[in-house]
């Protein structure tokens, strides 16, 4: 979300039309025109408020001009040679903000997707510590602690479900701004097909099960291609 400030002096001559062309950037961007207003010497405004000149727009803490704040800075404003910030400038800099926005949810949403491939792993672990057979040591360490318990009936599918719920869930967590829901689906046939098959003792289905989930896990990291309808 952004949070666009708008900082004057009720004398200043150029506030009236600074506010216009924020409005008309708002516009021209489609976005909601919301912004805060502080009056520089007005009691209620923030300190920072008064370490900037008349009129100035800050975007997300950040004046559209890169100026930085000062002590003292009761001036007028000057930009590109004018008093006023053009809405060219002004739509710009929303623009820049809101692509910032978009590309820091971009890199949540993408470590979600890789960490989903973190609990088919984990699920796949379980399936073989569960066997003391298999991991003496494992077993012996959790046995030794009271956490034996874990790996036996119940308690282990409980365990399971856990780490493929992590996974799927990984899938779906706003899955429109990737592959959609396809991978989820699959994930989700995937998931049925190991705690079935881990249930009958069938390692080999129990693994092609993880690996269904595993391949929807990589397919969902994939991005996908998007026509950027402003370009045109």
């Amino acid at each position: 979300m952004l949070n666009v400030e708008f900082i004057f002096d009720k004398d200043c001559p150029n506030v009236k039309e600074t506010r216009a062309n924020l409005l008309k950037a708002f516009s021209s961007v489609k976005l909601s025109a919301k912004w805060k207003e502080w009056d520089r010497n007005s009691g209620k405004s923030p300190e920072y408020a008064r370490k900037h000149g008349s009129p100035t727009i800050l975007i997300n803490g950040k004046d559209i001009m890169g100026v930085e704040p000062v002590d003292g800075a009761n001036c007028c404003r000057v930009y590109e040679g004018a008093g006023v910030p053009s809405v060219n400038l002004i739509a710009s800099k929303l623009t820049n903000s809101c692509n910032d926005l978009k590309g820091r949810k971009n890199k949540l949403f993408g470590f979600l997707g890789t960490a989903s491939i973190g609990p088919g792993v984990g699920a796949a672990f379980l399936a073989k510590a569960s066997c003391p057979l298999c991991y003496p040591a494992m077993a012996g360490f959790l046995s030794s602690i009271g956490l034996g318990f874990l790996f036996k009936g119940t308690y282990f599918y409980i365990l399971m479900s856990f780490f493929l719920g992590i996974a799927l869930f990984g899938l779906g967590f706003k899955a429109k701004s990737r592959r959609g829901y396809a991978p989820l689906y699959l994930g989700i046939v995937g998931s049925i097909i190991a705690l079935t098959f881990h249930y009958r003792q069938n390692d080999s289905l129990f693994y092609f099960g993880i690996g269904i989930l595993f391949f929807a896990s990589i397919w969902n990291l994939i991005p996908m291609k998007r026509n950027c309808t402003n370009c045109n």
